[in-house]
This record gives structure tokens, sequence and C-alpha cells, in this order.
């Protein structure tokens, strides 16, 4: 019996600890998020460093070298980024009003299939359907008086005032991501001091599945994107570069990024072409991408490091609600991290029994 409700006092405490922690994390997210991210890319960028310190370069030399790599290499992105998204922020009226040409064929449609039910119901059932006639022409009368509120356009000054705070973010990323690169072998070894089932063997294990995970997918995305680049530039889609690019950046976080990808392309294939082969981007892309989920990726990352779906989802959906696409790009890294860390843990508590 008393176990029994120790049992339950310490689920109760674990539950009330995940709550406090959920609670923190979305209260303090301007201070978290910059450095969870860096952390999440340092553990990623790893190897670099060690490559350097092999070669006999000293660590802190060797991190801001690796820190200088990925800044050149974000800059690279966002300046073979810009001309595009400009000339699609150019574009980006003709395509509203050919999104607006589509949603008014779907409202004729849909008001075809309720003249054919109104016509239905009225052959049936006429002193009912005159009732709801009635009803619903007083509803569209008073509906149609009402005045529908403006959306609020941001002004000059309230961009400006966000400044500041991501100034501030950049810099706890930077500074958070080099003295992590610099120093963390020594945390770990902090960490295992304080944590004993922690192990700096164990901390080093996830690192590098973490990393060689990440490298992996980083290898498939760009061959993923190279492939939809030369897919669209043969359909003739506009800025079909763009495209790769954001295949390879969106597939890192999975089924959602996809998703929102091959919803974009749909959108963009109606609006480019006419007829069937509107349907084509969207067609290819979703190929594409059944063949590198199904087989280039679980041949390639391997068995052993093949995530459950339904932890792969959650945990998405619980850090994009938290933190927005911050969460979304920690969200796997931190899962890959978690079930490695407790499967040793599993491991070494059978081995210890």
């Amino acid at each position: 019996m008393e176990n029994s409700s120790s049992d339950h006092t310490r689920i109760a405490i674990y539950i009330i600890c995940a709550l406090l922690v959920i609670a923190a994390l979305e209260l303090a997210q301007p201070l978290i998020a910059p450095i969870l991210s860096a952390i999440v890319i340092g553990v990623v960028l790893s190897p670099i460093v060690d490559l350097f310190c092999r070669l006999g370069v000293k660590s802190t030399v060797a991190a801001a070298a690796t820190l200088l790599l990925f800044l050149i290499f974000a800059l690279a992105l966002i300046v073979a980024l810009e001309p595009s998204i400009s000339a699609a922020i150019a574009q980006a009226p003709l395509i509203w009003a050919e999104l607006q040409s589509l949603v008014e064929l779907a409202q004729d449609a849909s008001s075809g299939l309720r003249n054919l039910q109104e016509s239905v119901q009225d052959a049936l059932e006429p002193a009912a359907q005159g009732v709801v006639a009635t009803g619903d022409s007083g509803g569209d009368a008073g509906g149609g008086g009402a005045d529908e509120e403006e959306l609020p356009i941001p002004s000059l000054f309230d961009a400006l005032s966000y400044g500041p705070a991501v100034l501030g973010a950049i810099l706890m990323f930077l500074g958070t991501l080099y003295f992590f690169l610099a120093s963390r072998t020594g945390l770990y070894r902090q960490v295992a001091r304080t944590i004993p089932s922690w192990r700096t063997e164990r901390l080093h294990a996830a690192e590098r599945q973490v990393a060689r995970y990440f490298l992996t997918i980083t290898c498939i995305n760009a061959t993923f994107g190279i492939l939809v680049t030369v897919a669209m530039m043969l359909l003739g889609m506009p800025q079909p570069g763009v495209w790769g690019i954001a295949t390879f950046l969106m597939n890192f976080i999975l089924y959602l990024g996809p998703a929102v990808l091959a919803l974009a392309l749909l959108i963009v294939g109606l609006v480019t072409f006419e007829g069937a082969i509107s349907f084509a981007p969207v067609a290819i892309f979703l190929t594409f991408n059944m063949i590198e989920a199904q087989f280039a990726t679980p041949t390639l990352v391997g068995q052993h490091m093949k995530l459950n779906p339904l932890l792969v989802f959650l945990s998405l959906i619980a850090w994009l609600w938290l933190w927005g696409p911050v969460g979304g790009l920690v969200a796997i890294p931190v899962l890959v991290w978690a079930l490695v860390m407790f499967a040793s843990k599993y491991r070494s508590d059978q081995a210890g029994a």
C-alpha cells in the first residue's frame, strides 16, 4: 500500500515538474530560445571543431573558425535567396489576383451546390423551405449591414521597435554558439560531476549521434533540393532555385515542412500553368518526397537511428506550439539527443543489473 502511494506521489511530482518546465520555456522564450538554438547548432557543428583540433588548432581558434564558416554559409544563403524573394514579392499582386479568381470559382461552385440543395428542399418540403428561406434572408440582411474591420498595417516605427530585441537575440545566439563550441568538453565534465549518471562518454556519444544524424539528413536534403530545382527548371516554374533551397530547408521540419511546401507548389502551379500540368509541380515534389522518406532516409540513416513517427510528430507539435519556427528547428535535435541519452541509460542499467 505504501509503495502504491509513493508511486502516485512520484508520478504527480513528475507531472507538476513537466508543467512547470513547459511554462518556463514559454515565458522565457526570448532568453532560452536563442541559447538552446545555439547549443543545438553547436552539437551539429561539433565534428568540424574536432577536425580542427585534430589538426593541432586550439579549441578557441577552432570554435572561431567554425563560427566564421557558419556565418559565411548563412550569409551566402541569404544572398542567394534575396533576388528570388524580391521577385516573388514583386509578383505578389498578380499571384494574389489569381488566388482571388480561384477562390471565386470555388465560391461559385459551392453556390451552385447550395442552389441545387435548396431546389431539392423546395421540391420536398415547400412549407419548411419557405420558413428557412425567410430566416436566411433576414440573417443575410443583418450580416450585409455589418462593417468589416480592417486589419491594422504595421508602421515603420512598429518594425524598428523590434530591432533591439532581434539584435539581442542574434548576439545571444552567436555568443552562446562560440563559447559552447570552445568549451563544450569542459562543460560535459562539469555536467557529469553534477549528474553522475550522465557520464562524459555518454554525452559525447549523444553528441556524435546527433551530429551524424543531421549530417546524413543534410546530404539527403541537399540532393532532394537539387532534384527539385532541376525538375522545376524543366517544367518552367518561376524561380526554380528558390524551390530547391526551400526544399532543402523545409525538409528538416519533418512532415509539416514538406506539407507546407507541397501546398505552396500547388498554389503556384495553379497560378502559373493551365490545365492538368498545373498539378505537375506538386506531383513531382510528392513523388520525390515519397522516394526520400521510404527508401533514401531509412537506408542511409540506418535502422538504429530510426525515429518513431508519433514521437517526431508530437515533438514537432509541442515545440512549434511553444516557440513557433524556432521550436521547429530544435524539436528533432532535442528528440534525437534525448532518445540517445535514455537508450544509453537503459543499457547501463541493464548491464548493472
